[in-house]
């Protein structure tokens, strides 16, 4: 049964969107500041070793990918499996899906030692790599995103153009490929069905695109973290999570209040709950299966993560913010309140980082050899790792930069179906309860 849910979210004043949207611009400079750095300097500018080879741009790429796979699968509840009901949804959530996977091949991107030969992985194609199939899979699933979302709003698209003049009307045009604004009945229906098709085929390319993530650590057998085939599933799960979250986040708080938002909003409360049991069940199956062997490479590398310097990334981060705190806010009497879903929904957004944190750095710390740590006292050979200034500020501002991105795609495209109807026995209008970006 449907959750009676309360539009209570609050109005965001033009004042604090535009102070966000300055502090977004900021990082974003800043970011691309340290970007130039990077590029001119090499990775001698961040504190990478010859033993801790991946750092925080690995963990933000995993994360974004996660986010990315995540939402996708989202949107095929809809033009899938044919939840109907979640349709207002489907096409922020294949946008969100676009602007995440964009930020994390940016990140893969900077991380690699040469990132302007980044093209060899194609014309150099290696079938028995894993990352060459997985480059494959980004290529496919990028067309098979951007078709979709052609496809959904090409209608829209030109009925804007029609609408609009100057700039916004060439912007427009373009985006419409020429399309004409009174599409037939039939048209609709055969859109429908491509869109369906197009779904189908991208459901195992993105479970291949998230779980080939987790299979590229999953295959390194001297990181006992990671070597486990659990781990191409742990991945798709929380990748499940995380896309689930950023869709609670972004439809409870941002939205239209048509007739639809309520029930949307509860339905979504429902995945995220459902995979926050899973992930919670997946994880502690990994750890009490690593913690009963007893073997010191399996139990030292979680002993480090739970009470080491970083405790409170997988305590506050991980557990706390990840899964407790939105499980607690899904369940408790706020489960009502839009504001606490989707705030609920922002806790899980943020937590997963700590995940992907805890995830790629705690691996690395440990020397294959007892006694190499001490053997090898050169900087450059150790087995310790906190992100250098030009980590963080590039992190930060290609974060911020999507952020970005994705704000002026929420205002500028038609993510959401023209003529919503309005909230059943609302005393509002419409444009009194929706609350733009």
């Amino acid at each position: 049964m449907t959750l009676t849910i309360h539009t209570d979210t609050p109005r965001i004043p033009p004042a604090l969107r535009w102070s966000v949207v300055g502090a977004l611009g900021v990082l974003g400079i800043a970011g691309i500041f340290a970007l130039v750095i990077r590029f001119v300097e090499g990775l001698g500018v961040t504190n990478l070793t010859s033993n801790v080879a991946w750092g925080m741009w690995v963990a933000f790429y995993i994360y974004c990918i996660g986010l990315s796979a995540g939402s996708f699968l989202m949107s095929t509840v809809i033009y899938v499996f044919g939840l109907e009901r979640f349709e207002r949804m489907g096409r922020m959530a294949l946008v969100s899906a676009l602007f995440a996977l964009a930020g994390g091949l940016v990140f893969v991107w900077i991380d690699l030692g040469h990132p302007f030969r980044f093209y060899k992985v194609f014309v150099d194609w290696q079938a028995s790599s894993v990352l060459a199939w997985e480059a494959m899979l980004y290529l496919v699933y990028i067309a098979i995103i951007c078709s979709e979302l052609y496809l959904l709003m090409r209608d829209d698209l030109a009925a804007a153009r029609d609408d609009a003049t100057g700039v916004r009307r060439r912007f427009y045009g373009v985006l419409a490929l020429g399309r004409r604004a009174d599409g037939t009945p039939e048209e609709s229906a055969r859109t429908a069905r491509i869109v369906r098709t197009l779904g189908m085929i991208g459901v195992p390319v993105a479970i291949g695109v998230h779980g080939g993530t987790g299979a590229l650590f999953a295959v390194v057998a001297a990181k006992p973290l990671w070597f486990s085939g659990l781990f191409p599933i742990v991945f798709l799960i929380s990748a499940l999570l995380s896309g689930a979250g950023l869709m609670l986040f972004l439809y409870s708080w941002f939205a239209p209040r048509d007739a639809h938002y309520a029930e949307i909003v509860s339905g979504l409360r429902s995945f995220v709950m459902a995979f926050i049991a899973i992930d919670l069940v997946l994880f502690a199956s990994d750890v009490l299966v690593s913690l009963y062997s007893g073997i010191p490479d399996h139990t030292d590398v979680w002993h480090q993560i739970a009470f080491g310097p970083y405790w409170y990334v997988f305590w506050f981060g991980q557990i706390g913010m990840a899964w407790l705190l939105p499980l607690a806010l899904t369940v408790a009497p706020t489960r009502r309140s839009a504001t606490w879903l989707g705030a609920a929904g922002a806790s899980i957004v943020a937590g997963i980082l700590a995940v992907r944190l805890n995830l790629v750095i705690p691996a690395y710390l440990f020397p294959q050899l007892e006694g190499l740590d001490e053997a090898l006292t050169d900087p450059r050979a150790a087995y310790s790792y906190f992100p250098s200034p030009v980590e963080w500020f590039s992190s930060l501002g290609v974060v911020a930069i999507l952020v970005l991105a994705f704000m002026a795609a929420w205002k500028f495209l038609p993510l959401f179906e023209s003529d919503p109807q309005p909230a059943v026995g609302s005393t509002d209008e419409p444009d009194e309860l929706a609350t733009g970006v």
